[in-house]
């Protein structure tokens, strides 16, 4: 009878199981994995990672799993497939939910309070420093806020892994030369023996070349940066300044502006007592004309209409000059009574 993988899957779990405790080995999950055939089930899965959480310090074993594929540049398929059940192990070990890797500011705070002592008192245990590991692990791909979170975790993690009482050496170290002392020592042991690994210094000199290539990207973007900052400055500056020569100018225009609708309001006011004054002179003068023109028709008829009666006392003596004198009469009665109908 065939053997299907399923019943591989199977045997081999029970008999993994079987093991003595705290023997579980990353071996042990990989030949687990290839039991499963080319895909392994999402019960299989669980199945195998209910495994490893159940097993006595089992830390070391998803840090080793975890680590393996944030280092591997081939990491292992399979392998993958459990990475998101064995991060939420992984999780359980931290006090908190980690922030987003982008934020540098928020990790550091955050790596802070992973070192604090636990609520009874007791120290931080190695699952959390696993833990903390395999962050820093993740975070290499992020240069910027991997090295200011190795710097911030070295001094947290060996207060954390020091014997109480003992003198730290972290300083000493600094004062020695710092990690200088141990890239010597590391060439030192490199180049030393009947089989010398040079390739380890070359491998030295490849890293350390990297990290300050980093360094001299963010010192680059960092002057680039202040040059920005500088011109912003400056064009800020003459941006107050032209505000500056607007305002002055805007304020000057709305003075002159205010003293222009003052001479207009005194214009018009000049203009209407003007218009005033010539309706009062014409209106003055019409009158004067008319109490001319009626007084002067008043001192024709008291000079004319007496001559007029006197003249017609000879309206029966024919006279060719008494006609005339007649005719003139009757003309001016007519003008005079033609002026009185006008009046």
């Amino acid at each position: 009878m065939d053997v299907t993988p399923q019943a591989d899957f199977d045997a081999l779990l029970e008999t993994v199981k079987a093991s003595p405790p705290g023997t579980l080995k990353a071996a042990d999950i990989k030949r687990l994995l290839g039991a499963a055939g080319k895909r392994p089930t999402e019960i299989q899965l669980v199945k195998i990672v209910e495994m490893i959480s159940s097993s006595p310090k089992h830390d070391g074993l998803v840090f080793e799993l975890l680590g393996d594929l944030e280092t591997t540049p081939k990491p292992n398929l399979k392998i993958a497939l459990l990475k998101p059940l064995l991060s939420r192990i992984a999780e359980s070990w931290f006090s908190s939910w980690p922030p987003p890797d982008q934020n540098a500011d928020g990790m550091l705070a955050w790596l802070r309070m992973q070192f604090e002592p636990l609520a009874d008192g007791a120290p931080v245990g190695s699952a959390r420093l696993r833990g903390v590991s395999l962050l820093l692990l993740r975070l290499h791909q992020t240069p910027t806020v991997f090295l200011k979170c190795l710097r911030e975790v070295g001094p947290l993690m060996e207060a954390a892994v020091k014997p109480s009482g003992k003198a730290s050496t972290h300083q000493q170290g600094t004062r020695s030369g710092f990690i200088m002392e141990d890239f010597a020592r590391t060439i030192f042991a490199a180049a030393k023996g009947e089989h010398p690994k040079f390739s380890k210094i070359a491998e030295l000199s490849s890293a350390v070349e990297t990290v300050l290539a980093h360094l001299r990207e963010r010192e680059a973007a960092a002057e680039s940066a202040i040059t920005r900052l500088e011109q912003a400055e400056g064009a800020l500056t003459e941006q107050r300044r032209v505000n500056s020569e607007q305002a002055e100018a805007i304020s000057k225009l709305e003075r002159e502006k205010a003293a222009e609708c003052a001479e207009v309001v005194r214009l018009s006011a000049e203009s209407a007592r003007w218009k005033q004054l010539h309706e009062q002179a014409v209106n003055h003068t019409n009158s004067a004309v008319a109490e001319g023109r009626k007084t002067l028709l008043t001192e024709l008829q008291s000079k004319v209409i007496p001559k007029v009666g006197d003249a017609r006392l000879y309206l029966n003596r024919p006279s060719p000059v008494v006609d005339q004198v007649l005719r003139l009469l009757g003309e001016i009665d007519v003008a005079l009574q033609t002026k009185e109908g006008q009046r």
